[in-house]
């Protein structure tokens, strides 16, 4: 005969099974989710993604500021085995690899190499840098590039880079900075300078401003890159 005690501790223990059963389930279901779920976050976006094309002095010091500040930032040379020191100082999970791998990974390219090695860039890359955004901060000098200088200085340097990376949304900035003028990424905020801009798609005026401000700069748009004769 089963008395009332025995029947409510019955029911004590089927609930407590119930309750033990639905907390395994609910565990699962969170385990399960968090693994799909892990993938996703490892990736970035590719908008938000930059490739620095070069890891000297300028290439660090944008790449640096660009990383605290949240981009995804991959620094791109032929030998990226060699670059641990540099994504190490970048930090915010900034990394290396070659230029055809970040330039397949990244929405935003950045040019920071002498310029003579722009047209060997672009015969092994334009194709795939195509639709992106291309950041141009080479300076062309006859005494260090050579006869392209001249060339380049003949119609605007801006003018002669975006033809070589015909396709890309070209901005031209960052070129009148040295390298040892931007703030730390501690100093950001406090940042006092300008940074003059031109570009061959209005529609790319947001993203520069944006990689602008994220230097500290304040930036001064200058309009088609006819009027980067200057500079």
């Amino acid at each position: 005969m089963t008395t009332p005690y025995s029947r409510r501790a019955q029911s004590a223990r089927v609930c407590r099974s119930l309750r033990w059963l639905s907390m395994l389930l609910l565990g699962v279901v969170l385990v399960s989710t968090a693994v799909q779920a892990a993938p996703a976050a490892e990736k970035a976006p590719i908008s938000s993604t930059i490739a620095v094309i070069g890891a000297g002095d300028m290439g660090q010091a944008l790449g640096n500021l660009w990383a605290a500040a949240g981009y995804r930032v991959i620094f791109a040379t032929r030998h990226p085995d060699t670059l641990g020191d540099v994504v190490e100082r970048a930090g915010h999970g900034a990394r290396a690899a070659t230029v055809a791998d970040a330039i397949e990974q990244a929405g935003i390219i950045v040019l920071a190499v002498p310029y003579a090695a722009e047209p060997a860039i672009a015969r092994a890359h334009a194709v795939a840098m195509k639709n992106k955004v291309l950041v141009d901060v080479d300076n062309a000098f006859e005494h260090r590039d050579g006869k392209i200088a001249t060339k380049a200085e003949a119609v605007g340097e801006a003018i002669y880079s975006a033809r070589l990376f015909e396709g890309t949304r070209f901005i031209r900035a960052f070129n009148l900075n040295s390298a040892h003028s931007f703030p730390t990424p501690a100093m950001v905020e406090s940042a006092d300078f300008e940074v003059p801009y031109t570009v061959n798609d209005d529609s790319v005026r947001p993203m520069a401003e944006a990689l602008i401000h994220d230097t500290g700069g304040t930036p001064v748009y200058e309009g088609g890159l006819e009027n980067a004769r200057e500079y």
